[in-house]
């Protein structure tokens, strides 16, 4: 009889030993799903259209017929939000080299190793000293074939939706040789006409590269 009763503990035990194998081994198969990364607070999401697209590089050739002055620079223009920018202005056009530069602060312009003139309006400010006025403000839309905001005049897009035609800020444009970058459908030539202080001023901007 005690012999009998060894035995059944002993298979007692086998079957508690193997019932916690199986049930540990279970519970190990199940995988807790990990929760999903919060993200960074200094992480923002990527653009994902030209309205939304406020920060880039840009290389190209900037093209000038005016009163006061005719040629063509070479040009590198990096943004930053709406406010800042430096466009830099190299060649015969821009006597050497040219830099201007915008903030929230105002906008100031550099030749070659002469002071910085300031003012507010970067328009007013190329008029001023190359004889010609940059619309920097609205070339901030202008660029990625977007209206400025404000009031407009007359505008035409083509089937595709691309602005091909504006009128804006005493500004005649037309946008033309639209290419992908990226993700985004922007214009790469850009002629804008205007009748200027000293009389009628044409600005042409061919886009080469684009930065993002």
């Amino acid at each position: 009889m005690h012999l009998t009763t060894d035995a059944a503990n002993r298979k007692f035990s086998f079957l508690l030993v193997t019932a916690l194998t199986l049930l540990i081994s279970a519970c190990a198969g199940q995988k807790t799903k990990e929760p999903a990364a919060a993200e960074s607070p200094g992480e923002t999401a990527a653009p994902t259209s030209v309205a939304q697209l406020k920060q880039w590089s840009i290389k190209g050739k900037l093209g000038v017929r005016s009163p006061a002055d005719n040629g063509s620079a070479n040009l590198t223009w990096q943004q930053s939000g709406p406010q800042n920018f430096r466009i830099h202005l190299s060649g015969p056009l821009g006597a050497g080299t040219t830099v201007i530069s915008g903030s929230a602060g105002g906008v100031s312009l550099v030749r070659g190793n002469e002071a910085p003139v300031v003012a507010r309006d970067a328009a007013q400010l190329t008029q001023q000293t190359l004889g010609w006025p940059l619309p920097a403000k609205e070339m901030f839309y202008w660029v990625r074939g977007l209206p400025a905001p404000g009031p407009r005049g007359a505008e035409k897009h083509n089937g595709r939706g691309e602005l091909q035609s504006l009128q804006q800020s005493g500004w005649s444009l037309r946008f033309s040789d639209y290419r992908q970058n990226g993700p985004y459908l922007l214009p790469t030539r850009i002629k804008a006409q205007t009748n200027g202080v000293a009389g009628p001023v044409q600005v042409t901007l061919v886009i080469k590269e684009w930065g993002f």
